[in-house]
């Protein structure tokens, strides 16, 4: 049920390819702002893991709340531009048809969509924090096994990327791992001159 109700929303509407997009762009936003997270708090010596984990919780809260109003505002607002469209190269009103009921979900979905992939995505860096707030890790191990984690997921979408691109996976994964190696240099950067 929930299954077919999801594929009809993606038919009728077109939102396959924009959820798409957006849980990858969200991903990565997720990814970084916990690498940046951890990174700076690291170099500024505040890195206890319960600190790490509040604040990166905090910003994937955050990133979510974002990711839902402001990706249903977007996606409503454009639903509603192309059902308008529809209408109006059909000469009749779709109120209350499977593509009118399609394009009002397509905005709920994206949101959910976004907000998910953001959240989800920052907790994969954040959980050697609380293997370490566990007792499992160490500090300086969570640290080095967060940072290798959020490269290791930067790759692994730019691999997603490439594929959906149909270019060359490996540099498609290196390009994004770019910017998590961009990320560490530019925060380790501003902690040597602030």
């Amino acid at each position: 049920m929930f299954r077919s109700t999801i594929s009809r929303i993606l038919r009728y509407s077109g939102a396959g390819e924009f959820s798409r997009r957006y849980a990858v762009m969200n991903a990565f936003d997720g990814v970084v702002a916990i690498l940046g997270i951890v990174l700076g708090s690291t170099l500024l010596g505040e890195a206890s893991a319960g600190n790490i984990i509040a604040a990166g919780v905090g910003a994937l809260v955050a990133m979510g709340v974002s990711g839902v109003s402001g990706t249903y505002m977007a996606e409503r607002a454009e639903q509603e531009r192309k059902l308008k469209e529809i209408e109006e190269a059909m000469l009749t009103k779709l109120n209350g048809s499977i593509i009118a009921e399609a394009r009002k979900r397509a905005a709920i979905f994206s949101a959910i969509v976004d907000a998910l992939a953001a959240i989800l995505a920052g907790l994969i860096p954040l959980s050697p924090y609380l293997a370490a707030l566990s007792g499992l890790l160490t500090l300086d191990l969570a640290f080095h096994m967060s940072v290798g984690v959020s490269l290791a997921f930067l790759f692994t979408l730019g691999v997603f990327l490439g594929k959906i691109a149909r270019n060359n996976l490996i540099i498609s994964g290196l390009k994004s791992l770019a910017i998590g190696v961009a990320t560490i240099l530019l925060i380790t950067l501003l902690n040597l001159i602030l």
